[in-house]
């Protein structure tokens, strides 16, 4: 979120019930295995199958040419890199503040600040793995925006009682992310990735890796629908979800 200078992204897409988009409506699940699985050989070397295989060539150009959304973001007229960061990370902001007691408008204003906030600060950022992640800088920059905007709120006689009962994480700098915070924002990355890997996806390797790994169905059922076979479904759903860690793991900072 940022007024005219930051586009606004559809509230609808906030839900936490959302949906990929097109064939179906698959629901976005909690997380994806992070490895392969020892009952799917498959999964853990490559094989020879009746898949052909698909060019990499777009998609690896796409990876090795792709900078990180944090430096880019540095750049205050970097408009299309904004977009990004504020598509991924809007949804995520609205339902955490949402959920720590304020009313839809009020969290909306409170996440404008957060924005405003991060759009003064990012030229100087600079990402230290050794002082921590963004995600734990940006969840503090939120509880501050949180409990400056109860403070106000009280201050104004219009406090939510249940603001009184509900416990706000410590805000200091040495303060952990709480276990909301990190569960939301790996579920937003995955959510946010899976409709981009899908575009670029052959459909029928989409379909394997939709089912079998997002859906849980057996490789052999899944390959009696597409027309390949248990190992041929598996090897389609392995290369799809090697994507996927691929491109979260550039926004997982």
């Amino acid at each position: 979120m940022l007024c005219s200078r930051i586009p606004h992204v559809d509230p609808a897409s906030c839900r936490s019930d959302s949906f990929l988009p097109g064939q179906g409506a698959t629901p976005v699940p909690q997380t994806i295995p992070l490895r392969t699985s020892r009952a799917n050989p498959a999964f853990n070397r490559r094989k020879r199958h009746s898949e052909p295989r698909q060019a990499e060539g777009a998609w690896g150009q796409t990876l090795k040419t792709r900078s990180s959304l944090i430096q880019r973001v540095r750049d205050r007229q970097d408009a299309e890199s904004w977009r990004e960061f504020v598509a991924l990370y809007e949804p995520l902001l609205l339902r955490y503040v949402i959920s720590r007691g304020l009313a839809d408008a009020d969290a909306r204003d409170v996440v404008q600040e957060i924005f405003i906030t991060l759009l003064r600060s990012m030229p100087s950022f600079r990402l230290d793995r050794q002082r921590g992640r963004f995600r734990s800088w940006l969840w503090s920059i939120t509880i501050h925006a949180i409990v400056d905007s109860h403070r106000r709120r009280q201050a104004a006689g219009r406090a939510e009682s249940g603001w009184r009962e509900r416990r706000i994480p410590d805000p200091s700098p040495v303060a952990n992310p709480d276990s909301d915070w990190l569960t939301a924002y790996q579920r937003r990355v995955l959510e946010f990735v899976l409709p981009q890997v899908r575009g670029q996806a052959q459909r029928r390797a989409w379909t394997c890796f939709e089912q079998h790994v997002l859906k849980g169905r057996p490789a052999i059922d899944v390959g009696l629908e597409v027309g390949l076979s248990a190992a041929a479904v598996r090897v389609s759903a392995a290369r799809i979800l090697a994507k996927v860690r691929q491109r979260c793991a550039e926004y997982m900072e």
